[in-house]
């Protein structure tokens, strides 16, 4: 069994060298953000979400399209007469990783596409973050910092950049 699983390790990891797709699973918490009624942290409210991401690299795996689906809620305090669940985002955006170097940058547009009654947000978020990746033989462990930004849209949004949110995400990796 051992004999098949070395096998196995040693077979996909020149796959995984060089991958085109990838797929990232994780969560995410805001450790603090500033809205219209005050700055907050994490143990304000645990704001949490998990997190899925289709990636395309391109040759070279150095630049990365990818589009990224989160469902967030909040784990305390949660408003008299709502559900914990803040709603749907789905988040296009681009990742550059600079070959044999574990940081790299990522920016995305994410869209606020679904939301329950009772949290009215904008449609529209900047999100611009940085991480470093682990390498593992068959994915990689992520950490990652973002900082997002209100873009506008929606019946109750603010104007640019005058709410912020500091999250911080991490998970495992996976290039096909």
């Amino acid at each position: 069994m051992k004999k098949i699983l070395l096998a196995a390790v040693l077979l996909a990891a020149p796959f995984a060298a060089r991958a085109d797709t990838g797929l990232r699973l994780g969560g995410e918490a805001d450790l603090a953000y500033n809205n219209s009624t005050g700055t907050h942290g994490i143990t304000d409210n645990w704001p949490v979400a998990l997190d899925l991401m289709l990636s395309y690299w391109t040759p070279g795996s150095v630049l990365s399209v990818d589009l990224e689906v989160s469902e967030q809620w909040v784990t305390k305090d949660v408003p008299a007469g709502q559900g914990s669940r803040i709603g749907t985002v789905l988040r296009p955006g681009i990742r550059l990783s600079p070959p044999l170097f574990p940081l790299y940058l990522r920016g995305a547009i994410p869209i606020n596409i679904e939301q329950p009654a009772g949290y009215s947000r904008e449609t529209f978020d900047l999100r611009v973050g940085a991480g470093f990746n682990i390498p593992l033989i068959l994915f990689k462990i992520y950490l990652e910092g973002d900082l997002d930004f209100p873009l506008g849209g929606g019946s109750n949004a603010p104007s640019a950049f005058s709410e912020w949110a500091f999250r911080l995400s991490a998970g495992v990796d996976f290039h096909f």
